[in-house]
């Protein structure tokens, strides 16, 4: 009897311990992703942002729509003064920290090409409401609330552009919804939240963080139910099933997404699907070459100048200072023509 007992209290510690463990474990999972995704994304922690006064073609117009979390999206519409008509509508889904002023010069490039251009900020991001980022799957929430806006009253060819945690959402999106998608542009997107979750914990708190593998698709699936099981190559798969077309960029030297884990190594090249792999872009790939020596210049600036880390005032007031705008905000022509004529190719498609 006594050992039964025994063997009873030892195996209730074992119980006892394993499930303070597990509890340990996703304390610090909601901790850390809280950390990350539980605030804003404000205007003025943007260290710069293109301005709509260099833009002088841009004509502007600001409209809000709902979401199903109770708030506003700010979204813009933009076009270029020359065109009446427009070869299709183009929208851009930004990437994280991140808002869609920072995609101005795309805008004004699509827009001189003859297509109207929808831009949006996303949850907790510069003008739209929500108290918060709430996390990865979120861009292709909100994404899928801007199309569900804009399909509406749109009666021209559609098209996605997406960098980032927008390169996710527009391929991701088809999950939501299917809609009438004619091309998509996927620059830099990651393919699973939860895997560019560990990759990007890993980098930051250490490899440990692989430990709580289980417990961060856990934590997603309570805030997101299933859209949390979403993937940019399920969506990807059932859009070009659809008939919708995919341009596909990746780089390998990317050191904010690896290959490993982007939408390009992850989907299957068919007749919907082109895949484009750059060696040295890094992860904003359609920066010229000019451009992202620029930022690696000023990246490596911020280090020197402030080595336990800064404020936004303080990075905002470097760049200032240090930032030659126009070879900032300077893309790749031949990378750009490359997906303009994509577009251009599938507008009747």
């Amino acid at each position: 009897m006594d050992v039964v007992i025994q063997l009873l209290l030892l195996l209730g510690i074992i119980l006892g311990t394993v499930i303070f463990l597990s509890l340990l474990c996703f304390a610090v999972t909601a901790l850390l992703y809280e950390s990350v995704f539980g605030k804003r994304y404000e205007i003025y922690d943007s260290p710069i942002l293109p301005d709509l006064k260099d833009y002088p073609e841009l004509e502007q117009t600001p409209v809000s729509f709902g979401g199903r979390r109770g708030y506003s999206y700010n979204g813009f519409f933009y076009e270029n003064k020359r065109f009446s008509k427009f070869k299709g509508l183009v929208v851009i889904s930004h990437g994280i920290f991140s808002g869609q002023l920072c995609f101005l010069p795309q805008v004004d490039y699509f827009a001189k090409r003859g297509y109207r251009v929808f831009t949006f900020d996303n949850s907790g991001t510069h003008t739209s409401g929500g108290k918060s980022l709430r996390g990865l799957p979120q861009s292709a929430e909100d994404l899928n609330c801007a199309l569900r806006f804009i399909s509406v009253e749109n009666n021209l060819p559609l098209f996605l552009y997406g960098h980032s945690w927008g390169g996710y959402a527009v391929s991701a999106v088809s999950c939501y919804d299917l809609y009438n998608i004619k091309g998509v542009f996927v620059q830099s997107g990651f393919n699973r939240t939860s895997d560019m979750l560990i990759e990007q914990g890993s980098a930051m708190f250490g490899g440990w963080v692989h430990i709580l593998s289980a417990y961060i698709k856990l934590y997603e699936k309570l805030k997101y139910g299933k859209a949390a099981g979403y993937t940019a190559a399920k969506g990807v798969a059932r859009g070009a099933a659809n008939g919708t077309k995919f341009l596909i960029l990746h780089s390998t030297d990317d050191k904010t997404i690896s290959l490993k884990n982007s939408v390009l190594a992850n989907v299957l090249k068919n007749d919907n699907i082109t895949l484009v792999t750059e060696k040295q872009k890094g992860h904003n790939s359609v920066d010229s070459d000019r451009a992202i020596a620029h930022k690696l210049e000023l990246d490596t600036l911020l280090a020197t100048e402030y080595k336990k880390g800064c404020t936004s005032k303080q990075r905002r007031e470097l760049y200032a200072k240090h930032t030659d705008r126009k070879i900032f905000f300077e893309l790749d022509g031949e990378l750009m023509k490359l997906v303009a004529d994509f577009f251009d190719t599938n507008c009747a498609g």
